[in-house]
């Protein structure tokens, strides 16, 4: 889509004439003109980011432990390079399926269709898997110009239903691909694929091993981290000089983490644990702390358990100084005591003769710098703790968690740390694969902006992972549709964000169950103010609009919560305002598109066909003509759609009361007012509206009346 420069006028064209506007809605005028909302949206795509990019290319491991090449990128090169333009990778965990196809794709050059000319690299995306179904939902794979596309379904393969139909699915993209001079690498887990079937499995490449670990973070320093390798780290071993410059008698030295550094890491570990090497300071402790974050801190943390065995308060203290990183001591002391429900007031005795606050903090690694309590020094620490504690004091789960919420409540002491507790709790979900560190997104949903906000984070992160994912996302359907409050809350909550751009599907699905709940609860006020969020975003409007589209056609039984769900949804969109300015977008391409003006029309009818929802009916006619008169909504292109929707609902409330009135009200707005004049005078005026064209038709324009002006109109234009 396009969007032109805002004149300096702010002067808008729109239906039969030019008014003013004002600069909130100039420019988002003329966007809206150029959105495309009848034509289906493919699956979500993310560029792949130029460190996995690097990696693949200047990192690559292409042996395995004995020697011998790992032949699963050079065999999905050679498939591709002999015209397979669908190619999948079969394999267990931590065989490195997704390293081996983003290497392939990035090492073919291929001369795209019809251009002649040299051979280019391939703009290299991630393909994200949103559908509920990948067997019965409808969905377009990705087909742009030029791209090699990788989608990992690794987490859900193998509990496909019907994985022949699946396949079928993906082999079938082949041809679209072809045309566009693009190629598709599908990452699947060890077994769902049909590898057998001689059609389906004619090119699947299995991946049997991966390289080795420790070969894998050396070749990273090396070519990606340069300056780590100086420091001799990873040197297996190291002759010791003597004192008049000869050799020693033979013995070598084992380098700091040749114990360490072990082949059986999986490549994404080993590859984490390169950068963050990368990342230690030269200066104090460097070796050990090197050794730590191979061990990803497991020596250091139990070496703090055994010296804490005996004492609550300074395992307290630990948990709290984790989750209130950032905070003074004292903060990170009320924290520890709220975890111990220790509000009792310590007598002077006690106080003057136990270690004081900072020794205890430095004694579990903590650091003091500037009255914060800081783990900084020591990056990955604090998720380390949390999964010691997770996994080897188990009991303790939910007590944690009923304390995460405590401590995270609008005015707790870990309100403002919300969004690195979300982090903290995302990686503790994906290291355990379990999901029960989501429970604390309930509270956070009701818990004001910043919380709704960490709870976006949360499940976001969750969901994304290819292993948890599918499981978080389905996890999330199921909240959506439950009569709880809590779940339907944070259900909505969680489609705001990073979810609604990477999985809009699943996010509008979420939606409708929670619009259709029966009673106008919180919960629905959510999630209305996340669709108007989603709708407002020009790239997911036409998905948005197509969807809501056809939730009014398709559920027509008053008795089924998603008719309910899909007349609230309409009503959500079409509410105009600045910060949501979707009405003000598909008005302005309702003057040059029919389908989207009958479109609405469609959804007006739908919504004011429900009785519950006449004064929220009338509270968005309220709003059109506010929005109308302050130049938000094109006059014309208002007046043609709620002149058809009068044809079918003159006496249905709402209208009703827009047009004639209600006894007994006192007031009415001037803007309401203009609105039914006009409405009024195109009522009675014998020309036929020209809003939109039909598919096929040329838009006629006139800001005069049809005998004053002198360009002549060769189209026919449809009747009212």
């Amino acid at each position: 889509m396009t969007s032109s420069t805002v004149p300096p006028t702010n002067l808008v064209s729109g239906g039969s004439g030019i008014h003013a506007a004002n600069n909130t809605y100039s420019t988002l005028l003329q966007a809206g003109r150029d959105i495309n909302l009848h034509q289906q949206e493919s699956l979500p795509t993310e560029p792949v980011f130029p460190a996995e990019i690097d990696a693949v290319r200047r990192a690559w491991v292409a042996e395995d432990s004995e020697g011998k090449e790992i032949a699963t990128a050079p065999e999905v090169l050679a498939m591709l390079g002999q015209d397979e333009r669908v190619v999948v990778i079969v394999g267990p965990p931590g065989a490195g399926k997704t390293a081996a196809g983003l290497r392939a794709l990035s090492e073919l050059r291929p001369v795209l269709p019809g251009t002649g000319g040299p051979r280019l690299r391939l703009r290299l995306e991630h393909v994200l898997p949103d559908w509920e179904s990948v067997e019965k939902d409808k969905f377009l794979l990705p087909a742009e110009h030029g791209r090699g596309y990788l989608l990992n379904v690794s987490g859900e393969s193998a509990r496909w239903e019907k994985p022949d139909v699946t396949a079928r699915r993906f082999l079938g993209h082949a041809e679209s691909l072809r045309k566009k001079g693009s190629y598709l690498v599908v990452v699947a887990g060890e077994h769902g694929w049909p590898e057998n079937d001689p059609v389906l499995g004619r090119t699947v490449v299995r991946a049997f091993s991966a390289p080795p670990g420790d070969q894998i973070a050396r070749r990273h320093i090396e070519q990606l981290y340069p300056w780590v390798a100086h420091r001799g780290w990873l040197q297996e071993s190291v002759s010791e000089a003597s004192g008049q410059g000869e050799e020693s008698d033979g013995e070598d030295r084992r380098g700091p983490l040749a114990d360490l550094l072990r082949a059986d890491m999986q490549p994404a570990d080993a590859a984490a644990l390169a950068l963050e090497l990368s990342r230690i300071s030269d200066s104090g402790g460097t070796v050990k702390d090197a050794r730590d974050l191979v061990l990803r801190w497991r020596e250091r943390v139990s070496t703090v358990f055994r010296e804490t065995q005996d004492s609550a308060d300074d395992r307290a203290l630990l948990l709290a100084a984790v989750l209130l990183e950032g905070l003074s001591p004292a903060e990170v002391l009320a924290g520890a005591r709220l975890l111990l429900d220790d509000q009792k007031t310590r007598g002077i005795r006690d106080i003057l003769t136990g270690r004081d606050l900072v020794t205890r903090l430095e004694a579990v690694q903590a650091k003091i710098d500037g009255q914060r309590v800081s783990f900084g020094h020591l990056p990955g620490y604090p998720a380390a703790v949390l999964r010691h504690f997770w996994r080897q004091l188990s009991d303790i789960q939910p007590n944690l968690i009923q304390w995460v919420k405590q401590l995270t409540t609008p005015k707790g002491l870990g309100a403002t740390r919300i969004p690195q507790i979300a982090d903290l709790l995302a990686q503790l979900a994906v290291d355990e694969s379990d999901l029960r560190p989501l429970d604390v997104a309930h509270s956070w949903a009701t818990a004001g902006d910043a919380g709704q906000d960490g709870a976006s984070r949360l499940l976001a992160r969750v969901a994304r992972d290819p292993a948890l994912g599918p499981e978080a996302r389905t996890k999330l359907r199921s909240w959506a549709g439950q009569g709880t409050l809590a779940n339907a809350t944070v259900a909505a909550v969680v489609c705001q964000g990073p979810f609604s751009k990477e999985y809009p599907r699943q996010a509008l699905t979420c939606l409708r169950w929670v619009l259709g709940r029966p009673e106008h609860d919180s919960a629905v006020s959510v999630a209305e103010e996340v669709l108007r969020t989603m709708g407002s975003e020009i790239r997911l409007l036409p998905r948005v609009w197509d969807t809501v589209s056809k939730w009014v056609t398709e559920y027509k039984q008053p008795d089924d919560r998603n008719h309910l769900a899909a007349r609230r949804a309409v009503l959500a969109l079409l509410d105009p305002s600045a910060e949501h300015p979707a009405a003000t977008l598909l008005l302005a391409n309702a003057l040059d598109h029919r389908d989207t003006a009958d479109e609405l029309v469609k959804g007006w009818s739908a919504a004011l066909s429900v009785p519950a929802l006449e004064p929220r009916c009338e509270e968005v006619l309220a709003a059109w003509a506010e929005a109308v008169a302050d130049g938000a909504l094109d006059a014309d292109a208002v007046v043609d759609v709620l002149n058809h929707v009068i044809r079918e609902h003159w006496m249905t409330g709402p209208l009703s009361t827009f047009i004639a009135g209600r006894a007994g009200t006192g007031y009415t707005s001037q803007s309401v007012v203009d609105l039914r004049e006009r409405l009024i005078l195109r009522w009675n005026d014998p020309r036929p509206t020209h809003t939109g064209p039909r598919s096929g038709q040329t838009p006629t324009r006139h800001a005069t009346s049809p005998e004053d002006d002198p360009t002549p109109h060769t189209g026919t234009e449809d009747e009212a």
